[in-house]
């Protein structure tokens, strides 16, 4: 009986875009992907619990980060959607590299404005209660 591969979720986007910027075969694409959707998942959800809070509630978003924080969940949505859809590509189109090599990049910069996001959030005046 073939024994199945071990779910190795990428709670980290960063993980997840050296994973898959480090494949290179459509297999490796395909793994890094799914091993990664979860975090992927993870980080939008978080965020979008967060902005569906009452903006008066302590620990909101401040006013002045909201926008800020409703970009990063459009991208995370925006996506999340691109990797799903990576999935249903056939071997010879993942086997270009040229989509991994995108979406990790967009994993990279995504990661990058959401741990600014959080810095300046908990840095704002009344950010750490």
């Amino acid at each position: 009986m073939p024994s199945e591969r071990a779910a190795r979720v990428a709670e980290s986007l960063l993980k997840s875009a050296e994973t898959l910027g480090r494949a290179s075969t459509a297999t490796e694409v395909r793994t890094a992907v799914k091993d990664g959707l979860l975090g992927l998942e993870y980080h939008l959800d978080t965020l979008a619990q967060e902005l569906a809070r009452d903006p008066a509630a302590p620990g909101a978003f401040e006013p002045a980060l909201r926008g800020r924080a409703e970009k990063v969940e459009a991208t995370l949505r925006e996506l999340l959607v691109a990797a799903w859809a990576m999935l249903a590509l056939n071997d010879e189109q993942l086997g270009t590299l040229e989509r991994a090599r995108a979406l990790a990049k967009q994993l990279r910069a995504v990661e990058h404005d959401e741990v600014k996001l959080v810095f300046d959030q908990l840095l704002a005046p009344q950010g750490i209660d």
